[in-house]
Formats: C-alpha cells, sequence, structure tokens
C-alpha cells in the first residue's frame, strides 16, 4: 500500500512539474519576444544619436568657418584707409615737405 500511495504522489508530482515548466517556457518567450523588441527599439535610438552627432560635427565645422569668415572681414575693416578732408591732407604734405611728421 505504501508503494502505491508513493507511486500516485510521484506520478502527481511530476504532472504538476510538467504543468509548471510549461507555464515558466510561455513566460521565458515572453520575455524573449520583449527582449527582441527593446533591442529595435534601442537600434533605432542609436541611429538617432548618431545622426544628431553627424549634426553636431557639421555645425561645429560651419561655426568654425563663420569664424574665420568674421575674422577675416575684421581684417578688410582694419586695413580700410581713413578719409581725410582735403584741408587736412594739404596740411600734411605741407608739414611732410618741411620736414615734420
Amino acid at each position: 500500500m505504501k508503494k502505491w500511495l508513493l507511486g500516485i504522489l510521484a506520478a502527481i508530482g511530476g504532472i504538476l512539474t510538467i504543468v509548471l515548466g510549461i507555464g515558466k517556457n510561455k513566460r521565458v518567450k515572453e520575455i524573449k519576444g520583449k527582449i527582441k523588441d527593446n533591442e529595435k527599439s534601442t537600434k533605432a535610438v542609436d541611429k538617432q544619436i548618431a545622426g544628431a552627432k553627424e549634426t553636431d560635427e557639421y555645425l561645429k565645422k560651419a561655426l568654425v568657418d563663420k569664424k574665420k569668415a568674421l575674422k577675416e572681414i575684421e581684417k578688410v575693416k582694419k586695413n580700410k584707409s581713413k578719409k581725410k578732408s582735403t584741408k587736412k591732407a594739404t596740411s600734411r604734405l605741407r608739414n611732410i615737405g618741411k620736414g615734420k611728421k
């Protein structure tokens, strides 16, 4: 009788482990599916980040070019001769002719 009772309990235990194992397998499959979905979304986000970095580098280069252009414009402005009136020009020429600066 004890052998029968132990056999029945073992059979019930085996059936329960199979049933519980199936539930765990479903959960594992669901989790794996979610992981794949998350990987896809992370790839999309990584692409967006890469695109943002490219535009950032482009903007930095554009700013450097604009700064160089502004410096060149400032140099041109500094090199322009100042307009003088005719009176000042003639008086300066007279002073130079006399040996004065």
